[in-house]
């Protein structure tokens, strides 16, 4: 077994935030590997479990909250989409960085970790998971995904890989301060994140890892295809010079029929 100690690794003060959805089989395995982390290292982190919906993913969070303190459950009624739920556990973030991570534990948690040395020179790091030729990724979602990265290039000059991976490492000022101009907040609030941490002089690094794709994915390529495209150019459309000429119905219909994907 692996151990979960780590050596000679930077460790600065750390807030995780994980987006949960429909999340209450997976999410005890995750947050085992957690407590197991930061009790085998001492460390003084802590963990917001931002759930989003009402299934019974908070009632699992809850009994993990009364065992151990470090975790905490963020809820509000109702669904308001991925982007949403990170929005508010950001705001909530105590440590100088944060770690945002899925629910699925497709990339283990001590190999995230691991990078935290590099926040020394970095704002932001994002783990690109189709780099790596080992990873396991189904050609169906393999396809539209580097499709939707090209659309993301040429209308945005964002030179990043993999937009779309749930787990990140980010400075939380830069964070807190980037997402006070993302109003997206449904799946595709990755981009919008990402440009205005560049827009702000943010530095970004991009690290090629070891991802494990799992079957039970909440990922539906059909999210990606319409509601990914559709958002990619109302975004583009929000940042050109023809945007005041779009009518407020088009901009609420947006807002009410894509916020969830």
């Amino acid at each position: 077994m692996q151990s979960n100690e780590l050596q000679n690794v930077m460790m600065p003060s750390t807030t995780i935030i994980i987006p949960a959805y429909n999340e209450e089989e997976r999410i005890g395995g995750v947050l085992e590997e957690i407590t197991d982390f930061v009790g085998a290292n001492s460390l003084n982190w802590n963990v917001i479990v931002s759930v989003d919906g009402n299934d019974g993913t908070d009632k699992v969070v809850q009994s993990y909250a009364a065992k151990y303190p470090l975790i905490s459950l963020n809820k509000k009624g109702g669904r308001s989409g991925k982007g949403e739920a990170i929005r508010r556990a950001i705001r909530e973030a105590t440590g100088d960085v944060c770690i945002i991570m899925d629910a699925d534990g497709s990339i283990s948690l001590r190999d995230v970790v691991e990078n935290l040395k590099y926040t020394s020179t970095s704002d932001m790091i994002i783990f690109d998971r189709y780099s790596n030729q080992e990873n396991n990724i189904p050609i169906l979602r393999r396809i539209p995904s580097r499709g939707y990265n090209l659309l993301v290039r040429t209308l945005f000059d964002i030179n990043v890989n993999d937009t779309q991976c749930g787990y990140i490492i980010v400075r939380s000022k830069i964070a807190k301060d980037a997402f006070r101009k993302v109003r997206i907040t449904n799946g595709f609030f990755y981009v919008p994140f990402i440009y205005y941490i560049k827009k702000v002089g943010g530095t970004i690094k991009e690290i090629p890892m070891k991802y494990v794709y799992n079957d039970n994915s909440k990922f539906k390529v059909s999210s990606m295809v319409i509601g990914g495209g559709i958002s990619l150019i109302a975004f583009r459309l929000r940042h050109s010079r023809f945007y005041k000429y779009v009518p407020q119905w088009v901009t609420d219909l947006y807002l009410r029929k894509f916020r969830w994907i």
